[in-house]
C-alpha cells in the first residue's frame, strides 16, 4: 500500500506539501522530519511530517522524500495543534511558525552549510563520493548542502554524507560550534567545623597575626551571612575584592582548614543551607488559597498584587507543587536578561533543576535544551523561558506562569507570526490542561475585563511583603516650573533636591525617561530646518557618546552638521530629551553622585547588561537613569526614589493604548521603590498635571483607570470589545502601495462594512526607502472565526487584483 505524508517546510509557504514515502526510509511518524525536495531546482528542506496516510492527491504528481533525520519524533500531536491554532488565530503560514518554534540547528535548508573539522584531513574516506567531498573542503572550508548535492550528483545529499557526518569528519555549520563549556566560578564557605559563633571567635584570635586572612573571614561573614542560619558560599573573586586579598591567602585557610572552595557554572548560584520553602504571610497565604479555589473552575486564573507583594513566592509555592508532582512548568518572563535576580531565587530554592531558555543562548546551547527536554523530561522540570519557550516539547506541563503579563515584549514584532505568548500560553495551557497563572500589577485591558466577565479566575495580592508600603507620588508642574524660571536644565529643584537627599542616605534613585539618546531633534535656529534620514522620513536623534546623528527606525547614522544644509546658518541647537542628555545633565548638577544609564546604547554587549545590573546591586552606582528596561525586574533594596522626567510624551503617543501604557510604565517605575521598609518617593514632571491617568498613578488606582479606560474602549469599539487586524503594506512606489491599500480596503468594506479603518498614511510613512500605509479593521468578538474568513478570503484575492504586482503586506492580528 503506498503511503504519503503531509509535511510542513521552514519557509514563508502556505499549507502543507504531501511527499511520497518509499519503504527504504522506513518507519515515518508524525512531528518527524524527512528530507524533500521543493520547487524547480535542487532546494531541499528538513520539513516536518503533520500526517502520514495512504491517500494520493489527485490531479498532480507526488515527488517521493529523500530521507529521514530522526529516529522518534521530534514533537507530539498536541504541538503540532498548537501549531495550528496560532497560525491560524495569527493569519500566518505554518512554516512561519516552525522557524519560530525550532532552534536554528534543527532547520535543515538548502542553504546549510556543511563545513571541515578538525578530522577532515586525516580522515579516510570509505566512498568515491566522500572522497570527493573531503577534497572540496581542503580547497573551501564550508559549501552549502545544495552545493554538496551539486558536487556528488545526488538529490540527498545528507544521506550520501551520513558516515562522514557519523565519524565526526564533516559536520553541518550550527554542529560545528562546540558544545557551551559552561564557565566555572569558585565559591567559598566555612567548613562545617568552623560554622557556629564560637568557633569563629577562635579563629578571630588564631588570624590576629594574619591581617588578610582575618580580612577574609570578616568579609566571608558580611556577604556571606556565615552567622546566620541562611548563609551560604560567596564568589572567590567577589571575596578576594572585598578584602584586598589574594587567591593565595584562599589556599593558606583552606590548608588550615578554615574555609572549603568549591567550583559551580556561573550561572547557577549554590543552594544556601536551609533554603527550604519560607513561610507565606497570611496575605499571600490568602491569595494562595484564592487562586487554588479559582482553578478548580477555570483554567486561567489572574493574579493582581501590587508592586513588591510577594507575587514570586506565590509562584514558588505553586511550582514546587507541581514539580512535586512529577509535572513540569513553565515561568514565562517579558525579557530574560533583565530578570537576572528572579534565575538566582528560583536556583537558590529548586537548585539545577531550572533551565533557561531564550535568545541570547547560542543556536546550539538553544538546540540542547530543546533535545534534552524532549529526551528526558525530568531533567528539566522547570523552564524560565521568554516567550520562543512556549515552543519546547513538553510533555508533562503542569502549570504555565506568565509574570509581568501585561508586558508587550510577549508580542512578537518581526518577523511572522506575530504572536502574543501571553495568548498562547492560555492556549497551551487548555491543550495540555495545565493551568496558567497571569500576574501583574497593572494588568492588561483584556486580561482583567476577561476576569471581570468570569472567563477568568481573579485572586488579589493587593498589601506589600513585610513591613513595605507603597511609595507615595508626587506631581511636579513643569509649566509652573518653567514660567518662574526654577529649571536647572531639564530637572526641577524638587527632584534635584530628592535625589540629593537619597544619595546623602547612601540610597539609590531610579530617573525613568522613554527616549534614548542626547537630542532627539537638531534643528537650526533661523530656518528651523531639522536634519531627517536619506532614507526614512523621521528626524535623526543625536548621540553625543559616539557623536553622530542617528536614525532609530534603520540604524544609520550621520555625521552631525556644523551649518545648516538648508540656509548656511551655523546656529543650529538640540531640542528634546534623552537619557544620554539626562545622565550629562545629572552629573554637571550633582558632581559628586554616581551615575550610570540603562538603555539599548548602555546593554549592547553581551555582559554589559550584567555588569550594570550587578555594580548597581552593589551599590557603586547611586542614579540609575534609563528607558522602560529600568521598569522590568528590579528588585534593590536600596532604591527608594523613583523621578519620571517627562510623562506627558508617554501620555500623546499616538496609539489608542497609549494611556494603558502610561499608566503601566509609570505604575512599574513607580514599584520599584520603597521594598524594603523605607516607604518610597515618587516624583513625576509633567506640563499636564491634571491629566487624569496621573490622578489614577497618584493613588495607585487601578480599578479607577480600568473603568475610566473602559468606558472609551467600549464607546469605540476597540478591545476588549473587539478583535483588531492591522494590515502594513510597503513599497518603493508610494503610488503602488496607495492603490494596493484601496483595493485591500474595498476587497473587505462589503462584509465588514465601515470597521475597516484606512487606508492611513502613518506618522513615519517611509522607512528604510519604502512608502507605508496601514489598515485596521475592527472584528465583532462574538463572531470573529467567522469574520476572519472573510479576511482571509480578501488577502487571498488581493494578489489577482493588483495588476501592477505584489506589494509586501504584514499581518498583524491583535496588534501591541
Amino acid at each position: 500500500m503506498p503511503r504519503f505524508a503531509d509535511v510542513i517546510l521552514p519557509a514563508a509557504v502556505p499549507g502543507v506539501f504531501t511527499y511520497a514515502l518509499t519503504d527504504e526510509l522506513g518507519p515515518v511518524l508524525p512531528g518527524m522530519r524527512i528530507v524533500v525536495p521543493f520547487g524547480a531546482g535542487r532546494k531541499l528542506y528538513g520539513g516536518l511530517v503533520t500526517r502520514v496516510h495512504d491517500v494520493r492527491p489527485e490531479g498532480r504528481n507526488v515527488r517521493p522524500a529523500l530521507s529521514v533525520l530522526d529516529a522518534t519524533p521530534l514533537l507530539e500531536p498536541v504541538h503540532l495543534q498548537l501549531w495550528q491554532r496560532l497560525a491560524d488565530h495569527y493569519l500566518c503560514s505554518l512554516g512561519e511558525v516552525m522557524l519560530a518554534a525550532l532552534p536554528g540547528p534543527m532547520v535543515l535548508t538548502s542553504e546549510t552549510r556543511v563545513t571541515a573539522t578538525a578530522l577532515t584531513a586525516e580522515h579516510a574516506a570509505r566512498t568515491p563520493r566522500a572522497a570527493l567531498l573531503l577534497d572540496a573542503l581542503e580547497q573551501r572550508p564550508a559549501i552549502t548542502l545544495g552545493e554538496a548535492g551539486e558536487l556528488l550528483q545526488v538529490k540527498d545529499p545528507l544521506r550520501a554524507m551520513k558516515q562522514l557526518l557519523d565519524d565526526g569528519a564533516v559536520a553541518l555549520e550550527e554542529e560545528l560550534r562546540s558544545r557551551p563549556v559552561e564557565r566555572l566560578v569558585r565559591h567559598v564557605a566555612l567548613t562545617p567545623e568552623a560554622a557556629d559563633e564560637a568557633s569563629l571567635h577562635a579563629w578571630f584570635d588564631r588570624l590576629a597575626r594574619a591581617p588578610r586572612q582575618l580580612a577574609l573571614l570578616m568579609k566571608g561573614i558580611e556577604l556571606g551571612r556565615w552567622l546566620d542560619n541562611g548563609g551560604g558560599p560567596v564568589a572567590e573573586t567577589r571575596l578576594l575584592k572585598a578584602a584586598g586579598a589574594e587567591r593565595r591567602h584562599v589556599e593558606e585557610l583552606v590548608r588550615k582548614g578554615l574555609f572549603i572552595v568549591t567550583e559551580r557554572p556561573a550561572d547557577r548560584p549554590p543552594a544556601r543551607p536551609g533554603s527550604g520553602s519560607p513561610t507565606l504571610s497570611p496575605a499571600q497565604a490568602l491569595c494562595l488559597e484564592e487562586m487554588d479555589a479559582a482553578l478548580k473552575d477555570h483554567r486561567c486564573c489572574l493574579l493582581q498584587g501590587v508592586t513588591g507583594s510577594g507575587k514570586t513566592e506565590v509562584y514558588a509555592h505553586l511550582i514546587e507543587r507541581a514539580v512535586d508532582q512529577g509535572g513540569q512548568v513553565l515561568y514565562l518572563l517579558p525579557e530574560i536578561a533583565l530578570t537576572t535576580q528572579l534565575i538566582v531565587r528560583l536556583r537558590t530554592r529548586f537548585g539545577d533543576r531550572v533551565s533557561v531558555f531564550h535568545s541570547r543562548l547560542t543556536a546550539r546551547q538553544r538546540a540542547d535544551l530543546w533535545s534534552g527536554i524532549l529526551r528526558d523530561p525530568d531533567a528539566h522540570p522547570i523552564v524560565v523561558g521568554a516567550r520562543s519557550a512556549l515552543f519546547l516539547p513538553f510533555r508533562h506541563l503542569r502549570l504555565i506562569i506568565v509574570d509581568e503579563e501585561h508586558d508587550p515584549s510577549y508580542k512578537q514584532q518581526d518577523p511572522s507570526p506575530r504572536y502574543n505568548a501571553r495568548d498562547m500560553a492560555v492556549v497551551l495551557g487548555e491543550l495540555m490542561e495545565a493551568p496558567v497563572v497571569l500576574g501583574s500589577a497593572t494588568p492588561s485591558m483584556e486580561t482583567l475585563y476577561n476576569a471581570r466577565q468570569g472567563k477568568y479566575g481573579h485572586a488579589r495580592l493587593l498589601e506589600r511583603f513585610g513591613d513595605s508600603v507603597l511609595p507615595s507620588v508626587e506631581l511636579i508642574d513643569l509649566r509652573e516650573a518653567y514660567k518662574r524660571k526654577r529649571m536647572q536644565g531639564h530637572f526641577t529643584p524638587e527632584l534635584l533636591e530628592a535625589v540629593q537627599r537619597t544619595v546623602e542616605r547612601r540610597d539609590q534613585v531610579i530617573l525613568f525617561q522613554n527616549r534614548r539618546g542626547y537630542a532627539p531633534v537638531w534643528q537650526c535656529e533661523q530656518c528651523a530646518h531639522v536634519p531627517n534620514c536619506a532614507h526614512c522620513d523621521v528626524s535623526l536623534t543625536y548621540h553625543k557618546r559616539s557623536h553622530e546623528l542617528r536614525c532609530h527606525y534603520c540604524g544609520r547614522g550621520y555625521p552631525p552638521p556644523t551649518a545648516c544644509p538648508s540656509c548656511g546658518s551655523r546656529r543650529l541647537k538640540m531640542i528634546g530629551l534623552g537619557t544620554e542628555r539626562i545622565e550629562e545633565e545629572l552629573a554637571v548638577a550633582l558632581p559628586d553622585v554616581r551615575v550610570a544609564r540603562l538603555d539599548q546604547d548602555t546593554a549592547r554587549g553581551k555582559h554589559a547588561l550584567e555588569r550594570l545590573m550587578h555594580d548597581f546591586a552593589e551599590g557603586r552606582i547611586d542614579v540609575l537613569v534609563g528607558t522602560q528596561m529600568v521598569t522590568k525586574g528590579l528588585d534593590m533594596e536600596r532604591v527608594n526614589t523613583v523621578g519620571i522626567l517627562s510623562a506627558d510624551r508617554l501620555l500623546r503617543f499616538p496609539d489608542f493604548r497609549a494611556h494603558e501604557r502610561a499608566f503601566q510604565l509609570m505604575g512599574q517605575v513607580a514599584g520599584r521603590s520603597g521594598r524594603r521598609g523605607v516607604q518610597g518617593r515618587v516624583l513625576i514632571q509633567a506640563f499636564d498635571v491634571a491629566h487624569p491617568v496621573l490622578g489614577h498613578v497618584l493613588t495607585h488606582d487601578v480599578d479607577g483607570f480600568y473603568a475610566r479606560e473602559l468606558e472609551h474602549r467600549q464607546a469605540h469599539g476597540y478591545p476588549p470589545f473587539s478583535r483588531l487586524v492591522r494590515f502594513t503594506l510597503k513599497h518603493r512606489s508610494e503610488e503602488r502601495v496607495e492603490q494596493a491599500a484601496r483595493t485591500l480596503v474595498d476587497l473587505l468594506r462589503p462584509d465588514l462594512g465601515d470597521r475597516v479603518l484606512g487606508p492611513e498614511t502613518p506618522a513615519v510613512a517611509w522607512v528604510r526607502d519604502q512608502h507605508i500605509r496601514n489598515v485596521l479593521v475592527k472584528l465583532a468578538r462574538g463572531i470573529y472565526g467567522r469574520e476572519k474568513q472573510v479576511v482571509r478570503a480578501a488577502l487571498d484575492r488581493l494578489p489577482d487584483e493588483l495588476p501592477e504586482g505584489r506589494v509586501r503586506l504584514i499581518v498583524d492580528v491583535d496588534p501591541g
